[in-house]
């Protein structure tokens, strides 16, 4: 059962249906490629694996000591915080590359739930609704920015993967999508 029913709202014409807030989240709704949740994955690995150059905390903080005095700028603090960074938008990713198969299987469930073999065609072509809950557009947009830092900084070992156009779309989609008014209820069980 969908809810309790009442009247229309808010100049709705017809019936509404009152759902339990536990169960049940606002989302938007986003259309997004399977390579480009892949790409975005990449991105994060690499980001992982990459060392920061805070995390040279000695040296780096007799700099800050030196330059800044007690300032209380912590080294080690600033590679917390780009490592949570990371860590926010892991589990959102983790979970849109399960709802679209970007894991590489060689076989793709179709919309009337029968599973079939896909060409490499249909492969990049695939198209998939994944839901965004508010605030997952800042939070995948923090750690693209980050990455976009830390390729521009010389002395820092990371490089944007080759992929980074698609993740880039990726984001570009979901701002649009959470710019929208358009938001869908879904059960929790659909998010991550």
């Amino acid at each position: 059962m969908l809810g309790s029913s009442g009247p229309g709202e808010q100049g709705v014409e017809g019936k509404s249906y009152t759902l339990p807030k536990e169960t049940h989240d606002f989302v938007y709704p986003v259309a997004v490629r399977r390579e480009e949740v892949a790409a975005f994955t990449e991105l994060i690995e690499a980001e992982a694996n990459a060392p920061y150059v805070e995390e040279e905390t000695e040296e780096l903080q007799d700099v800050f000591d030196d330059v800044l005095g007690d300032a209380g700028i912590d080294a080690s603090d600033l590679a917390e915080q780009k490592r949570q960074t990371r860590l926010a938008v892991e589990p959102v990713i983790d979970h849109w590359r399960e709802q679209v198969g970007a894991a590489g299987d060689s076989s793709e469930s179709t919309e009337d739930g029968t599973t079939g073999t896909d060409d490499s065609s249909s492969h990049t072509d695939t198209i998939t609704t994944v839901y965004a809950r508010p605030g997952t557009d800042d939070r995948l947009l923090a750690f693209t920015k980050l990455c976009k830092q830390r390729d521009d900084q010389p002395d820092d070992p990371f490089e944007l993967p080759a992929s980074f156009p698609d993740a880039a779309a990726l984001l570009t989609r979901l701002r649009d999508a959470t710019d929208s008014q358009y938001r869908a209820v879904v059960h929790t069980d659909l998010l991550e």
